[in-house]
């Protein structure tokens, strides 16, 4: 065989055993890396704050309003409230809950997480941000809130600091067998109007009577956001590696690990508070509907109880757990099956959902204060 004609049978031979090698790495039992869960930081946000406020999404259903008609609007307070942790009735159709056989009956989920403050406070800013591009865009023009406040007084005052990575700030909230801990941040600069279970109060009396004199209103804004629903199938499976290596915020890249789910995220309407509360004429703006989020963005991995202490003697929570359980049967309670989890949230995946939730909560509120006007 010539020189020539050697290279080309070389080169075909070789340009085979690619092809060959490829096909075989495309094959079903060549096992694939599990998608990285990269632990939410203010450097683990991706894209999500580089994309421009005020885009278009379809707003949540409301109910309500307010009359804006000729008054100075400002803004006393934008709360937004973050799951934290709480206990949530869970039922798996397969009997099987995170690792834990709970048969047919409904399960109690305990789950907590310690989120990055620093990185909410981040999103809670871009939201709010968010909203004041929607009000431009809509044409809504808002007075400024401290010059108002120092000559005018306030019905409600936004005077309790809102959450820091320091000093975190939660409220908590009970409904029907829920409950849940809510982390309460605000932009930065803005404070909160104090609450109680049963909301904010009459406010100051004297302020409310000059607002609708001199035609001034302000306005509170509230929405929730829950990171812990499980859907009715007893939860989707999650895809993240499970995690290996905290201090570097992503996951080993293997799916192995104690069981884990994937949770939904919700924007649902902030307990005690409305989605929008005009301070002197008393009006109110609710969400009329939960705003259900199907993409990924964190992991309920199943984990042993917290070594919390609690009471006088300090007795630790595990150890409590008999008594609880009888205290509640004698209650007439049901001694439902009670599963423990931690909630890691993924930096880019809440990003994302946590803009989208609150650009339809915004928008939710543009339509209403433009409608009163």
């Amino acid at each position: 065989m010539s020189r020539p004609h050697a290279c080309i049978f070389a080169t075909c031979l070789l340009s085979l055993a690619a092809c060959a090698l490829a096909q075989t790495a495309a094959t079903p039992n060549t096992p694939t890396l599990a998608p990285v869960l990269q632990i939410l930081r203010p450097g683990t946000l991706g894209t999500a704050l580089e994309r421009p406020v005020g885009g278009p999404v379809k707003p949540p259903r409301t109910s309500g309003g307010v009359n804006l008609k000729g008054k100075q609007v400002y803004i006393a307070e934008y709360l937004v409230l973050f799951d934290l942790s709480g206990e949530i009735p869970v039922r798996a159709g397969s009997g099987q809950f995170l690792g834990t056989r709970i048969g047919d009956e409904a399960a109690t989920l305990v789950y907590r997480s310690a989120p990055d403050i620093a990185a909410l406070q981040l999103l809670t800013d871009r939201a709010w941000a968010d909203l004041l591009a929607r009000l431009a865009s809509a044409g809504v023009v808002l007075a400024d809130a401290a010059q108002t406040i120092r000559q005018h007084g306030a019905v409600y005052a936004a005077s309790e600091p809102a959450s820091t990575p320091a000093v975190p700030v939660v409220l908590e909230a009970k409904v029907g067998n829920s409950s849940r801990r809510y982390l309460a941040l605000a932009p930065t600069g803005m404070g909160l109007v104090p609450r109680t279970a049963a909301g904010i109060g009459l406010g100051d009396i004297t302020a409310r009577v000059a607002y609708p004199a001199k035609g001034i209103e302000a306005l509170s804004l509230a929405m929730a956001l829950n990171l812990s629903v499980v859907d009715s199938s007893g939860g989707r499976s999650s895809t993240f590696a499970a995690r290996t290596d905290e201090s570097s915020g992503a996951s080993s890249g293997s799916s192995s690990g104690p069981p884990s789910i994937s949770p939904l995220m919700e924007l649902a309407p902030a307990p005690a508070a409305a989605l929008v509360h005009a301070h002197a004429q008393l009006s109110l703006v609710n969400l009329d509907e939960a705003l259900l989020l199907a993409g990924e963005f964190g992991q309920l991995r199943s984990a042993p109880p917290p070594a919390t202490t609690v009471g006088v003697g300090g007795a630790p929570l595990a150890a409590l757990t008999p008594l609880l359980s009888l205290g509640r049967r004698l209650l007439g309670e049901p001694d439902a099956p009670r599963v423990h989890a931690v909630l890691t949230l993924d930096g880019p995946g809440t990003a994302r959902l946590v803009l989208y939730a609150t650009g339809a909560a915004n928008q939710a509120i543009t339509d209403a204060l433009k409608a009163g006007r």
